[in-house]
């Protein structure tokens, strides 16, 4: 019984994935702010997306909202570095080392602004996987 248990939880462990930040480079979304995703379904995460994404010093991700296929999914982020500012509809909030945010409902456009000094660096995460970008003007 202990043996089977044993091998159980090797199994488990075995289905970890774990990734550095260094892995993989941010590539470019705009000038002066970049972007990578770590986990997704290209690297056998079922059911989310994880990424790291940096803004520039007076630099932001224009106004967009997330979806898979027809379907919009919400994004939850935490800041890593740095001090900006979150647009969702006439709502603006800032955010600073240690923010916690949620951009909800799924399909409210969004926009994060660095106005801080320094890069603004956060991690997000998304519900669901091959997740896409609509901006704003590609919807309209």
């Amino acid at each position: 019984m202990a043996v089977r248990a044993s091998r159980q939880l090797r199994r488990r462990v075995a289905d970890v994935k774990v990734t550095n930040r260094t892995d993989k480079s941010l590539g470019d979304i705009v000038p002066g702010v970049r972007r990578a995703i770590y986990f997704d379904a290209t690297e056998g995460s079922a059911q989310l997306s994880l990424g790291a994404a940096e803004i520039d010093p007076g630099k932001e991700i224009p106004v967009h909202r997330h979806k898979i296929g027809d379907r919009y999914v919400e994004e939850a982020f935490f800041v890593i570095e740095g001090e900006g500012e979150v647009r969702v509809g006439d709502q603006t909030s800032r955010i600073r080392p240690g923010s916690f945010c949620v951009m909800s409902p799924a399909d409210g456009f969004h926009s994060i602004r660095n106005t801080g000094s320094t890069t603004l660096k956060f991690v997000m995460c998304f519900a669901g996987t091959e997740v896409q970008m609509e901006r704003k003007a590609e919807h309209s």
